[in-house]
């Protein structure tokens, strides 16, 4: 079974082959097909079987047909086509111009390379191409990429057929228009002008009446056929309107064949169509060579021969000379051995044929399908798909040069400086816009523009000397020089591929110059700078416009199964590759999420812009939101502190840093990670120690005021038992010390009455501080111990605090200077301390910042262990007695593990100001957690996390949840304690239910109330009532 097609027509070399198998080949079941229902219908009218593409038999016809005939190379193979189905191409045309692969028509340009990248490989086993002879067949060979044993050497049967056999209208012409037989019949079919689609016509018929009357006065009936291309010429189809029924003057209805009247051509007015060869071939002897345009024509398409040597007839050059010929119609030259020589050149096979049909069928039924399996091309974006900028967005690098701009105090306008990423922007912004609205005026097809060009622009506008312009210049190259990294997982998959000898390539839509993308790609792996490299800044294509891709096809003379490419623009990299049949593989461009947009909002500088990409990047490999809780925002309360300590350690030559228990822990990580990743030459040591252990211990010769404060040990008493802890006396020397409030005993939980006698009471009992005393010269001897036991008097040293009061260091500087027999600096280190530097206590603050801290405390707090209470002595050894306690231990992990590998990373980088960029984050995590309470991961990894701020009290959550029951009780009026420590969070941790309710009561009973207020307040009632208090008082 062969299955027919011409496209939407019954027409061409297709329509006469399975004319001639119906009338002759019996052995062959033929069938047109089409999507046309009018074309199927006609077909069947004539006797023959038509179906559509896609009608239950057709379906069926699909599966079990042999042969696929077609006139030209499918742009669409149906898909129930078997691979033993033999594509037999008869073509259409003969000729001298570069077709399918060779075409440099930019208007069918894409249509043409789509169809080899779709179906290349099936062209290559499944197709067998008709040609005409030695000079066609080395033609299509070439233009097809065909292979010796993929052609079929015969006629074009659209010539061979004997048209008196066959017709599908009335050949009768001459008598439609009322013509007598000698009228001489001219055919003007003229190719198309891609440059020129709509408006060719006019140019070349510019005076039809003139026409009209030189065809009447000669007897001429002229037949003009339009190519379906440019049939929607508008000169063109305001003449067929106007003149349609002149008689010396046929507009071709194209539904009709026109092969089937070659046989009454008596001249063939030519350019450079195809159809001068078909007219020779069928017998045509006389032409006119209208070729007004040659010069244009030529400088828009190639011609692989010698128009003049490979054409035969009277060469016509303007309008007036097609006149002129026309009025010596009866003495046209006949050049009678050019015309041989050409139909040998270009119709050998036909004339040494006997039988060319069934040549071509049984050629067709001896072919045997080939199994060539061919590779796979595979073509990489560049940017943001096999390396990418440190900085993210393209818009780091111009902060780059605006922060390099301003170290280095260049010679600029001053607006140029501060505002250079939107200078930046809005040149290139300009000079696209230019180059998509100037082509006509600079008379060029580029669209891609050039770095120089957005530097040329600059330089124009804020009248910049050259030298000033070559800094701008150079800047930004170093920025992309100094920002560019790999893009690992892609760049792995393009190594892959490589190893596995696949064939691969680079192309990428970028302004910069490909010589600086090659050092670009050499930094990152000079393996990269060896492969094929496709750049629209290099000729101006881009893959936006599908040209770039088009020019990788012309430049590897394609010739592969399927190509794939891997990009992350939506457009340039997916839609646009899709529409040409190359296979997209699509990966989304990494974007600020809203935390990091709000750091760099806050600092948009060139470091932030690292930082901000720090975080995504880790975003891109780590998908565990706490992993990013911990990388994103733990990082900003004591990374950029602790870098600090160490530099300003270093700085005073302070030889080792000790931290201590609990808060110290993880300071003490992070310090040695900072230490490992920047190798400063400085020890850090970890040592147990708390308020509890060593204020009482303290004391040496009297008891501080502290003690007593309500910062001090007596704050936070809920009964008499807390108390006598706090107290650091034994129940019945509470009752020795303390008659007077023996009292307490019987109440259940102490009121703030209650707390105050007892703070009152032991501050001003002389015998108390006598026993308190007495047992701080006892416990402080295993201190003592313990101290010497850990710490280095010999060297210089420091300690690591985070923030406070001070008093712990206050109770620390006591006990070593008394055990040092020389007075002793105890150093800290601090984010901010309430005290300064008092006596030998010296107090080093990383910041003013006023923004609460206490927050950091539930970090500090989430470790397995509870604050040191004291020492034991366990042979010759100080031990501190260490407590287990329950603890978030995903967080507590996830500290340890990704904290180290933010520092590693944060430190491997080359920032313009380090120190800045520290504050900046450190300033930035502390207000962020102020403002924004409600931030999902703060309020789920962090609002649950428990600590007691004060002495004694017992571990409470941070931000704990509001129940039903509370909230009830709050909107009936009723005062409730919440008991968390921001009620933001804690409402964004409650139900929904809740939290709906909270903002029904804010926006509706909240605001009422207020109102209610402030009209009593007004009443006059109460306005007299108040006077009438007033004036009795």
């Amino acid at each position: 079974m062969w299955i027919f097609n011409a496209t939407n027509e019954f027409a061409g070399n297709p329509k006469w082959l399975f004319i001639y198998i119906n009338q002759c080949r019996k052995d062959i079941d033929a069938y047109w097909m089409c999507n046309d229902i009018n074309i199927v219908n006609k077909v069947r009218k004539l006797g023959f079987k038509a179906e559509t593409y896609h009608s239950n038999k057709a379906e069926k016809l699909k599966s079990e047909a042999g042969v696929f005939v077609v006139h030209q190379v499918k742009e669409h193979i149906p898909v129930k086509f078997k691979n033993e189905v033999v594509i037999l191409n008869l073509w259409h045309g003969v000729g001298i111009k570069p077709i399918e692969r060779f075409v440099d028509s930019p208007g069918i340009r894409q249509r043409i390379y789509k169809k080899y990248i779709k179906y290349n490989e099936i062209y290559r086993n499944n197709q067998l191409c008709l040609v005409t002879s030695p000079l066609m067949e080395r033609h299509f060979c070439k233009m097809f990429n065909l292979s010796e044993d993929q052609v079929v050497r015969s006629g074009y049967p659209a010539n061979m057929f004997d048209k008196q056999m066959f017709s599908s209208f009335d050949h009768d012409i001459r008598k439609h228009k009322g013509l007598n037989a000698d009228t001489k019949i001219a055919l003007y079919a003229p190719t198309f002008r891609d440059y020129d689609m709509t408006n060719f016509f006019g140019q070349a018929i510019p005076n039809m009446p003139e026409l009209l009357t030189t065809l009447k006065k000669n007897n001429i009936l002229l037949i003009i056929k339009m190519h379906y291309l440019v049939k929607k010429d508008l000169n063109y189809l305001a003449y067929k309107k106007l003149y349609g029924n002149h008689p010396n003057i046929l507009f071709w209805d194209n539904d009709k064949d026109i092969y089937e009247i070659f046989d009454q051509i008596d001249i063939g007015i030519v350019d450079y169509s195809s159809i001068y060869y078909d007219l020779l071939a069928s017998g045509v002897q006389h032409f006119i060579r209208y070729i007004y345009d040659y010069d244009k024509y030529t400088a828009n398409r190639t011609l692989v021969h010698d128009y003049q040597e490979m054409t035969s007839g009277t060469i016509a050059s303007n309008f007036d000379d097609l006149l002129a010929t026309l009025n010596h119609i009866e003495s046209l030259p006949l050049d009678e051995q050019k015309n041989e020589t050409i139909l040998q050149q270009f119709w050998q096979y036909d004339l040494d044929t006997d039988n060319g049909f069934d040549k071509i069928i049984d050629t067709t039924l001896n072919y045997q399908i080939k199994t060539l399996k061919l590779p796979k091309l595979y073509s990489f974006d560049i940017f943001d798909t096999i390396i990418q900028r440190k900085t993210l967005k393209p818009e780091g690098i111009f902060f780059y040069i605006k922060d390099k701009l301003i170290t280095l105090k260049a010679d600029l306008p001053a607006y140029v400086i501060h505002n250079y990423p939107r200078v930046r922007s809005q040149a290139e912004s300009y000079m696209r816009d230019y180059y998509k609205k100037s082509e006509f005026v600079r008379d060029d097809k580029r669209l891609e523009i050039k770095f120089q060009d957005i530097i040329d622009r600059i330089q124009s506008v804020y009248d910049l000397t050259s030298e000033q312009a070559q800094l701008l210049y150079d800047l930004e190259i170093e920025a992309e020089l100094n920002n560019v990294e790999a893009k690992e997982d892609k760049l792995a998959r393009l190594y892959e591929l490589l190893d596995n000898n696949q064939d691969a390539i680079l192309i990428s839509d970028m302004y910069l110059p490909k010589d600086v993308i090659i050092q670009m790609l050499t930094k990152v792996d000079p393996k990269l700078a060896e492969l094929p490299l496709y750049v629209s800044s290099d000729n101006g294509n881009q893959k936006s416009t599908s040209l770039l891709y088009l020019d990788v096809f012309e430049d590897l003379n394609y010739d592969y199964a399927e190509w794939i490419h891997y990009g992350d623009n939506k457009h340039a990299d997916v839609k646009v590759p899709k529409k040409l049949h190359i296979k997209p593989k699509h990966h989304k461009l990494t974007k600020f999420n809203a935390y990091e947009n709000a750091i760099l909002k806050r600092n948009k500088q060139y470091d932030t812009f690292l930082l901000t990409t720090q975080l995504a990047r880790f975003r891109e490999k780590d998908h565990d939101d706490l992993n990013y809780y911990v990388y994103g925002y733990i990082s900003s309360y004591f990374v950029p502190y602790v870098s600090w300590s160490i530099k300003k350690a270093l700085k005073e030559n302070i030889q080792t840093l000790y931290f201590i228990s609990r808060d110290g822990e993880l300071l003490k990580k992070i310090a040695d990670a900072i230490i490992a990743a920047k190798g400063y030459d400085i020890q850090t040591k970890y040592i147990y120690g708390s308020r509890k252990a060593w204020r009482i211990p303290s004391f040496i010769d009297h008891i501080d005021q502290e003690f007593f404060s309500v910062f001090g040990n007596l704050a936070g008493l809920t009964n008499i038992d807390s108390a006598i802890k706090a107290l650091h006396i034994s129940e019945q020397e509470f009752e020795q010390v303390f008659p007077q409030l023996q009292h307490l005993k019987k109440v259940g939980k102490l009121t703030k009455n209650d707390r105050e006698l007892i703070r009152i009471t032991a501050q001003h009992n002389k015998a108390y501080h006598k026993l308190l005393l007495d047992k701080a010269r006892q416990e402080r001897d295993i201190v003592n111990d313990y101290l010497r036991q850990e710490i280095d008097f010999n060297e210089k040293f420091a300690f690591v605090e985070y923030w406070g009061r001070g008093y712990t260091q206050d109770c620390l500087d006591r006990l070593l200077n008394n055990i040092s027999e020389q007075p002793i600096d105890t150093i800290f280190f601090y984010a901010r301390s309430i005290y300064p530097t008092m006596g030998t206590a010296i107090r080093y603050n990383y910041t003013s910042k006023m923004t609460s801290l206490i927050f950091i405390e539930s970090i500090f707090a989430n470790i397995p262990y509870q604050s040191i209470p004291g020492y034991r002595r366990n042979n010759d050894v100080v031990e501190p007695i260490i407590q287990p306690k329950n603890y978030d231990k995903a967080l507590y992990q996830a500290m340890n593990d990704i904290l180290p590998e933010f520092i590693t990373s944060f430190y491997s980088k080359h920032y313009i100001n380090e120190d800045e960029l520290e504050r900046n984050f450190y300033d930035f995590g502390v207000d962020y957690f102020r403002t924004q309470p409600e931030d999902d991961r703060i309020v789920k990894y962090f609002a649950p996390l428990k600590d007691a701020v004060v002495l004694f009290e017992p571990e409470v959550e941070y931000a704990p949840a509001i129940s039903y029951k509370m909230a009830s009780q709050k909107l009936l009026g009723k005062k409730v304690q919440l008991k968390t420590k921001n009620k933001r969070m804690s409402l964004k941790r409650s139900p929904q239910g809740i939290q709906l309710a909270y903002k029904l009561y804010t926006k509706y009973v909240k605001k009422r109330q207020g109102k209610i207020v402030k009209r009593l307040r007004k009443h006059k009632v109460i306005t007299k009532v108040k006077k009438l208090i007033k004036y009795v008082k």
